[in-house]
C-alpha cells in the first residue's frame, strides 16, 4: 500500500492493527473537486423562475377563495329566511329570466310589451309614475323591516313588478334616449332633494333663532316682575311708616 502525502493531517490517519500492516483512513470531510473553479457567478445561471405557473396558481387560489365567500355569504342569507319572510335557495332558471332583487323574473329586454304607445312624453309620465311608485314601495319596504320583517314578501313583490314595468317602459325609448331620461329624472330627483334639504336647514336655523329670543323675552319679564314686586315693598313700607 501507497505511504499517506506527506502534508496529510494527523488526525484523518488511522492505524489500524492487522497482520503489521497499517491502513490509512480517507477523512470524512474530503477536499473540494478540482472543478470547483468553474462555479463561479459569470459562469453560472439559474433556472429561470417559473412566473406563468405561479400566476396560474394565484388565479386558482383567487378563484378558489371567491367561490369559498360566495359559498359562505349564500349560507349566510339562507340563514335569515325566517326573518326575511323567506329566502328562496338558489336554482338554475331556464329561458329569458334575470334576478331583481333577488327575485327571478322576466328579461325586461326581451319581454314583448303589451302597451305600443310611441308618443315620448306619455312614456315620460308612465316613467315618472312608476318612479314615485318604487319610491313609495321602498318606504313601505323599509317599514315592514322595521315594524313587520316576517311579512314583507309582498312590498318586494309589488317593487320588483314596478321597477320591471320602469325598465320595460323605457326600452321604448332608443338606448341612448333612454339613458338620457333616468339621467334626467334622477338629476331632477337630486335638486328636489338638495331643496328640501336647504328649506329643512332654514328651519332648523329658523328655529335656533326663535329659542334664544324666547328665552331672553322670558328672563326679561322675570326681572320687571322681581322689580314691581320690590316697588310694591317699598311702597308698602313707605305707607306704614307715615301711619
Amino acid at each position: 500500500m501507497s505511504a499517506p502525502p506527506a502534508d496529510a493531517d494527523p488526525d484523518d490517519l488511522e492505524v489500524e492493527a492487522g497482520d503489521g500492516q497499517p491502513t490509512l483512513l480517507v477523512s470524512e470531510f474530503p477536499p473540494a473537486p478540482y472543478y470547483y473553479a468553474l462555479a463561479s457567478e459569470g459562469k453560472l445561471k439559474p433556472p429561470p423562475i417559473p412566473t406563468e405557473a405561479l400566476a396560474r396558481g394565484t388565479r386558482k387560489a383567487a378563484a378558489a377563495g371567491a367561490k369559498a365567500r360566495a359559498e359562505t355569504e349564500r349560507l349566510r342569507l339562507n340563514d335569515t329566511g325566517a326573518i326575511l319572510g323567506g329566502v328562496q335557495e338558489d336554482m338554475e332558471e331556464e329561458g329569458d329570466v334575470v334576478a331583481v332583487f333577488g327575485e327571478i323574473v322576466e328579461d325586461p329586454l326581451l319581454v314583448e310589451p303589451q302597451d305600443y304607445c310611441e308618443d315620448p312624453n306619455a312614456i315620460a309620465e308612465t316613467v315618472k309614475k312608476l318612479n314615485r311608485q318604487v319610491l313609495e314601495d321602498f318606504v313601505s319596504l323599509v317599514q315592514d323591516l322595521v315594524h313587520r320583517p316576517a311579512e314583507n314578501k309582498v312590498t318586494r313583490d309589488q317593487l320588483s313588478h314596478n321597477i320591471f314595468l320602469m325598465l320595460q317602459e323605457t326600452n321604448k325609448f332608443r338606448e341612448h334616449q333612454a339613458r338620457e331620461f333616468l339621467i334626467e329624472v334622477l338629476e331632477k330627483q337630486l335638486v328636489q332633494r338638495q331643496t328640501l334639504l336647504e328649506e329643512l336647514q332654514e328651519g332648523m336655523q329658523h328655529v335656533d333663532s326663535i329659542v334664544p329670543a324666547e328665552e331672553l323675552k322670558a328672563l326679561e319679564e322675570a326681572e320687571a316682575e322681581e322689580l314691581a314686586k320690590k316697588e310694591a315693598e317699598a311702597n308698602a313700607m313707605q305707607v306704614d311708616g307715615g301711619n
